[in-house]
Formats: structure tokens, sequence, C-alpha cells
């Protein structure tokens, strides 16, 4: 199974992700791993934010994740993630994939790096609003799908 929580910057998914992974690896013992747009990002190298700066960063990141999947991992990956076709790559090649959607409605101070060309997803597992939720609220949801 892989875990993909996705949406604008600052919507959550890095404090999602950090919550959720340990909160499947202490209480249930799933080999969880992370991978975060950031720290993928200073990993390669790529600080091309163009669609295919976007599209080449997130595809060696999903074939990573497909990888550690097919290792009997569960990866947790907490990406803008911003156009369809990269989300249907994931989905189409996963063994099992659980979309969670989230968005903000405020302003923490990274609404400049927002993906202009974001397109809004029609089909996932769960959409959460954080600005409405805490982080606890937000887990519990997520553990629902899983």
């Amino acid at each position: 199974m892989i875990i993909l929580l996705f949406g604008q910057p600052a919507s959550g998914k890095t404090t999602l992700a950090d919550a959720l992974h340990s909160e499947l690896w202490a209480q249930t013992f799933y080999a969880t791993i992370k991978l975060d747009g950031d720290k993928w990002r200073e990993v390669t190298k790529n600080k091309d934010y163009s669609k295919e700066g976007r599209v080449k960063n997130l595809k060696g990141a999903f074939d990573m994740a497909l990888y550690l999947e097919k290792s009997e991992y569960i990866p947790i990956l907490s990406f803008v993630t911003p156009y369809e076709e990269l989300r249907i790559y994931l989905r189409e090649n996963a063994i099992l994939l659980k979309e969670v959607y989230l968005e903000y409605s405020g302003d923490r101070g990274r609404n400049t790096y927002f993906a202009k060309d974001f397109e809004k997803p029609t089909n996932v597992d769960l959409f959460l609003n954080t600005s409405e939720m805490d982080i606890s609220e937000c887990i519990e949801k997520i553990k629902q799908i899983l």
C-alpha cells in the first residue's frame, strides 16, 4: 500500500505524514517510510518548478515509492502532486493506493509557492480541510480508510 497526501504548499502534508508515520509505526508496527517533496528535492537537487520539472521530480519519487511498496514497505508520500496524469500513473502502478487530498483555507506563509496550474482531484479516497480539523482528527480519518 502507498499513502499519498497531496495538495498545495502549507496544506498540512508533511505535518500529517510525520504524525501518521509515528502513529502507524508505534501502534501497529507497519514498516512505513516517509518520502517528502521538500526533502526529495534536496536529494535530487531538482529546483525546476516548471511543469516539466515537477513531472520529472514526481515521477522519480513515485517510482521509488512503487519499488518500496513491492519491497513490503508502506510509503507515506507528501508531495504537492498538481497534475492528474501523475496521480493516474501512481494509481495504475501501485498495488494499493490511498489518495488523501488536503486543503487549507488560510495563509500559512507559503501561498507564493502554490502551483498555479494545480488540477484539483475529482476522485480521492479522502478529502481533508486542515483548517477545520486538528492533527489527531485528520489522522483518525486517514486511519479509517486504510
